[in-house]
């Protein structure tokens, strides 16, 4: 599913940082060299959407800077890592074939470049040359590549940028790949992007023409920003993918030890209310996650 959004701006008062700027710079120009198409996925396109566009906290911030490309196969790939070594001002992180250094700050940022499409196998999943040993899950990429927003990010720097309802997706996908290591930051990302939905560019929407599903809310605009997210989730998923989510979601064990992650990573006391308050957002999210799947014919 292609989802068109109109192209947004980075607010002038939350400018990125200019390395960050210089990295999707480079990026830019040699992957428009070699004719790919790609977005700026992970952490960086979370901050982008939040702060630097809708003015809201971001949560955790970071100087690496994530990308998906479609490549068709794996030389076209190794194309893009020689031609951005090839300015100068990247290098390879040994161990890490999707990696490349950053030189030109004293920070040594880093950027990851997921591949996806044509070397795609066995359910969305790629294995790394030569030997195929690392293996890496990239449901989800084609489809936020479908839905990415266009956001001039500076002047005369246009790039692709995955959505907030893409970001959820992959989270979860990041989330059950990693059980049981590394949970806690998907977790924590997928529940302060739920939370934030409402606020970034959707309040008009839902007092304006989503009536039903903010009754439902209790007419809590955050809390019915989180369905919101769930339906619009749903939407952009191909069937592969809102199988690996429904099957979470219809998990009750799976459901508990994804709630439970959340929980202890967004709270840090004992507070039962608040508790409460993000069970009823996972909750809300899963049910129009659900909804919002094609029906059987």
């Amino acid at each position: 599913m292609t989802v068109i959004w109109p192209t947004l701006k980075i607010r002038s008062d939350k400018p990125l940082e200019v390395t960050q700027q210089e990295i999707m710079r480079h990026v830019d120009q040699v992957a428009r060299s070699l004719d790919l198409r790609y977005f700026v996925a992970g952490a960086l396109a979370k901050v982008i959407l939040l702060e630097h566009v809708h003015g809201q906290s971001p949560g955790p911030a970071t100087r690496d800077v994530d990308f998906g490309v479609m490549v068709k196969d794996w030389p076209i790939f190794q194309s893009l890592k020689n031609g951005l070594i090839g300015t100068g001002a990247f290098e390879s992180a040994p161990g890490a074939e999707q990696r490349l250094i950053y030189l030109r700050s004293g920070h040594r940022p880093w950027i990851d470049l997921v591949p996806f499409g044509g070397i795609e196998q066995d359910g969305r999943m790629i294995a790394w040359p030569p030997d195929r040993a690392m293996v890496m899950n990239v449901a989800g990429f084609s489809e936020a590549a479908d839905a990415a927003i266009e956001i001039e990010i500076a002047p005369g720097l246009t790039v692709a940028v995955a959505s907030l309802p893409s970001l959820a997706v992959l989270k979860l996908i990041t989330w059950l790949d990693r059980w049981p290591q590394n949970r806690g930051k998907d977790a924590q990302d997928f529940f302060h992007i739920l939370s934030r939905y409402a606020e970034a560019g959707n309040m008009d929407r839902l007092y304006d023409s989503e009536q039903v599903l903010m009754a439902r809310a209790d007419f809590d605009s955050d809390l019915a920003g989180a369905g919101l997210i769930g339906r619009e989730a749903a939407e952009l998923c191909l069937p592969e993918t809102a199988l690996l989510i429904t099957k979470l979601f219809s998990d009750n064990k799976g459901v508990e030890r994804f709630t439970g992650h959340i929980l202890s990573e967004v709270l840090r006391d004992s507070d039962s209310a608040r508790a409460e308050t993000v069970r009823r957002y996972l909750d809300l999210f899963i049910t129009s996650f659900n909804e919002g799947l094609p029906k059987p014919q």
